[in-house]
C-alpha cells in the first residue's frame, strides 16, 4: 500500500511538472508573436531585450524540469518494480 501511495505521488508530480512545461510553453508562444510585432525603436529594443531574457530564463527552467521528469519516472519506475516483486513474493507465500 504504501509502495503504490508512493507511485501514485510519483504520477501526479510529473504531471504538474508536465502541467508547469505547458504553461511555459504557451508563454513563450505569446512572447515570441510580441517580439514579432516589435519594429525598432529604443524603446522597442529594451522590450525586445527583456523578452530575450524571459525566453532564456524559461528554456532553463524547461531544460530543470524535463531533467527532474526523467528523475521522477526513474523513481516510479523502481517503485512499480519494488511493487511487483512484492505481489509476487505474496503469491507465492499464500500458495505454500
Amino acid at each position: 500500500m504504501v509502495v503504490r501511495r508512493g507511485t501514485a505521488k510519483l504520477e501526479e508530480e510529473m504531471e504538474n511538472r508536465q502541467k508547469d512545461i505547458e504553461r511555459i510553453v504557451d508563454d513563450q508562444g505569446r512572447l515570441r508573436e510580441n517580439m514579432k510585432a516589435l519594429r525598432g525603436s529604443a524603446e522597442e529594443k529594451a522590450l525586445l531585450q527583456r523578452y530575450t531574457r524571459q525566453l532564456d530564463e524559461q528554456e532553463t527552467r524547461l531544460d530543470a524540469l524535463r531533467k527532474k521528469i526523467e528523475q521522477t519516472e526513474a523513481q516510479r519506475d523502481q517503485a512499480n518494480d519494488l511493487l511487483g516483486k512484492m505481489i509476487d513474493d505474496l503469491q507465492l507465500e499464500a500458495t505454500l
